[in-house]
């Protein structure tokens, strides 16, 4: 019976994973320090692999669910079909971050022959990699980075910059590095490495632990870790170290990023290096869901590592997080030449755990976007954007079959669609419907109560947008107040009421502005002086 994954599951989920965490990290402290004939802190070695043990501990303890839940688990006789595991570790985080379809089966194969046969039973493959930079940069933006390191090469290393945004560099963010040419530099730290390196199966396989199917997720995630940790971390981190420290000599005294704890391997490696020395990390929340979840743990890692924490606008009373609006594109007229709808999707393979639709919850949201598509009456073009990612095509196959003649579009640039849209409708709560709020573009959003859980500071308003009509629970629902307002979504949009609950609830979770420049002057002018 397949696993219903909704949110009191996921919290149910997300409350072990916290209390196992700890124990894990120390656990990755102790064989690593023990490997590289060091003693490091444990805040190094959160910025280094953080990312990866926050999804490693989901994955485990899902598999554990996924255990517990097989009627063959409770008789030892099923063990007699059981075989040995042979893992594959991973080069880096990102290619253990990409194989999310893959892992959850082979980490609960990986399980069952430990606790059927013991450590004897799991063989770590000792096939040689190559391991290189993985974090390859577009064209322009190349050029971007090559004229910003020849303009800025003699300048200051107070304030080093490194993907202060995702997609393509801005020509305002040009414009404020030049001016900011005295204190700050901006650097993507797109190093250059090739590391040559075999995976140490006798260390791998040693560090093994017994376990048994009643051990905690703390204790069955030690068992494992030492099979899974990615060979960057082990074996080739101190010839990747060497040279990445050697290619960024100069230490600055402050460092910021909004994209590069995750996966980035030169930035953390840096990072961790630096911050050992007195380095301070600022770092900036970079998408949706953070603020608003009941618990997130993204938000959780990027805080608990950094000095600094940037929100778009909330707090959660720590003192070292504060708002400050992200690098914003200027507003630019709307062409309003169709409807867009903007669509999530998730793998059948659950590999972490969040509040959104997950296994057990998607086919909810697909019959929630079916029945948007097939209830909305109006004239104007919906083009309808699915989600990036190769998940199948379920969600595909129920929009057609609501809407056969139905328009799928996603050949312009996320944000240009925004502004050519008459009104954008989202099925989740996301990233895309705080963008769309922030810069004031008509805003619908649907969503299944079901997967979500908000904080409870966030309710007062998120009723406040489901009053105004901006925010629906259903798929049905969100297409009977479109169809009441396509004559006039102007007048709806900036009626008093609508734009009151927009502002009061941006302020908090998308408090965007065209004047970040000189709110980053003055937050990094206060940095510099303390």
């Amino acid at each position: 019976m397949t696993t219903v994954w909704n949110a009191q599951r996921v919290s149910a989920g997300l409350n072990e994973i916290e209390i196992a965490r700890p124990a894990v990290l120390g656990r990755i402290k102790q064989l690593l320090d023990d490997y590289h004939g060091n003693s490091r802190s444990a805040r190094y070695y959160d910025i280094l692999l953080g990312d990866w043990c926050e999804r490693f501990l989901h994955l485990v303890f899902v598999a554990t669910q996924d255990l517990a839940s097989e009627s063959t688990a409770r008789n030892e006789k099923s063990f007699e079909s059981v075989s040995r595991s042979e893992i594959v570790v991973a080069s880096d985080t990102l290619e253990f971050f990409t194989n999310y379809q893959k892992l959850p089966e082979s980490v609960l194969a990986t399980l069952r022959a430990l606790i059927a046969f013991g450590p004897t039973k799991i063989l770590i493959s000792g096939a040689p990699s190559v391991i290189k930079n993985s974090t390859p940069m577009g064209r322009r933006n190349k050029v971007i980075a090559k004229f910003l390191k020849i303009v800025l090469s003699n300048q200051s290393e107070k304030v080093l910059f490194v993907r202060p945004f995702s997609g393509s560099v801005p020509t305002s963010w040009v414009r404020a590095m030049i001016s900011w040419r005295l204190w700050a530099k901006h650097d993507d730290l797109d190093i250059k490495y090739v590391v040559n390196v075999t995976p140490d199966k006798t260390w791998r396989q040693k560090n093994i632990l017994e376990i048994q199917q009643s051990s905690s997720l703390s204790e069955v995630s030690n068992a494992l870790i030492s099979a899974y940790l990615p060979l960057v971390l082990v074996e080739g981190y101190g010839a990747i170290q060497t040279q990445v420290l050697a290619a960024r000599p100069n230490r600055p005294r402050h460092l910021y990023s909004s994209q590069s704890l995750w996966a980035h391997l030169e930035f953390k490696v840096l990072a961790a290096e630096w911050c050992e020395h007195g380095t301070k990390l600022h770092y900036h929340q970079h998408g949706g869901w953070y603020g608003l979840d009941e618990l997130h743990v993204g938000e959780r890692y990027e805080c608990r590592v950094s000095d600094t924490y940037f929100t778009w606008g909330w707090s959660r009373g720590d003192k070292n997080t504060r708002p400050l609006s992200p690098v914003t594109p200027r507003i630019k007229n709307q062409k309003k030449l169709y409807d867009s709808l903007i669509c999530f999707d998730q793998p059948q393979q659950i590999y972490r755990l969040q509040y959104f639709p997950l296994p057990g919850t998607l086919q909810t949201m697909y019959d929630q976007v079916a029945e948007f598509v097939k209830l909305r009456n109006s004239e104007t073009q919906l083009n309808i954007r699915l989600f990036p990612g190769e998940y199948g095509s379920a969600q595909y196959q129920k929009i057609i079959s609501a809407r056969p003649g139905a328009k799928f579009d996603k050949s312009l640039d996320i944000v240009k669609q925004y502004f050519d849209s008459r009104i954008v409708i989202h099925s989740y709560l996301g990233t895309t419907w705080l963008e769309t709020l922030s810069h004031n573009i008509p805003t619908v959003s649907f969503y299944d109560p079901e997967s979500y859980r908000f904080r409870p500071d966030a309710k007062s308003l998120i009723d406040a947008l489901a009053n105004v009509g901006i925010l629906h629970i259903s798929g049905r629902s969100a297409a009977e107040h479109l169809n009441q307002i396509d004559g006039d979504v102007e007048t709806w949009w900036m009626s008093e009421g609508v734009q009151l609950a927009r502002r009061q609830f941006t302020q908090s979770f998308a408090n965007f502005s065209s004047d970040w420049k000189s709110q980053w002057e003055q937050e990094f002018a206060r940095l510099l002086k303390s």
